[in-house]
């Protein structure tokens, strides 16, 4: 059984149901969004292997969201679709950084072809390397010093992934509860990231890898 997990968004209803029922088929996991909202909140949730990305969106622009949100996450290939047409919202895509693009109306084989394609190239990099011979892998949820296995438990692999996933910005207190199910004044949260740093510090020699900005939030650096 195929693990892979894509996101698709995309606000066409009948192309929507071709492209998950083409993917399904094929055995792969996938998630949908409508519009940039919900891909906002699926983005937060998972660690996804590829988005397939509308760009024109009711919402927002397709180029907008990836430039905002998914150009910086850990090596997600991005395949952009557009009408044939838009050759000018292709090269923008191509220009920010996006993997890939294909045009509507498109070939289902085609479609495949440049997922695999794209999926296979990121294989190798679901290891985060922090230096110091401590590396995470985001699939298998490990953390690893000198290849020893360091002992998380599932709310501090949760926030290691969290900051992975959004080492572009800070991680707000209100984010971190969301996240983890707390209450919204909860100080749990803080409480369980303290204890994560100090694990670091402690069994990975990592000193100051994870910092708080008043503020702001928590921000790893990696």
């Amino acid at each position: 059984m195929n693990d892979k997990h894509i996101l698709l968004v995309e606000d066409d209803e009948t192309l929507q149901s071709l492209i998950k029922k083409l993917l399904t088929n094929n055995n792969y996991k996938v998630s949908i969004a409508i519009n940039i909202d919900e891909a906002k909140k699926l983005v937060k949730l998972f660690i996804f292997d590829l988005v397939i990305l509308d760009v024109m969106l009711p919402d927002s622009s397709g180029l907008s969201f990836y430039e905002s949100t998914i150009k910086n996450r850990i090596e997600t290939p991005v395949i952009f679709l557009s009408a044939l047409s838009d050759v000018e919202d292709r090269v923008i895509g191509l220009e920010l950084g996006a993997d890939d693009y294909i045009g509507k109306p498109f070939d289902s084989r085609e479609l495949l072809l440049k997922i695999r394609k794209n999926i296979s190239k990121k294989e190798t990099l679901d290891v985060i390397n922090f230096g110091n011979e401590t590396e995470f892998d985001l699939k298998k949820e490990q953390l690893l010093f000198q290849k020893q296995n360091i002992n998380l438990s599932s709310n501090e692999v949760k926030i290691l992934k969290l900051l992975i996933n959004n080492s572009h910005q800070y991680l707000t207190r209100d984010l971190l509860n969301t996240e983890l199910g707390l209450d919204y004044l909860s100080r749990s949260g803080d409480m369980q990231i303290s204890r994560l740093r100090l694990k670091l510090k402690k069994e990975c020699k990592l000193n100051d890898i994870i910092r708080s900005v008043h503020g702001k939030g928590y921000k790893i650096f990696i």
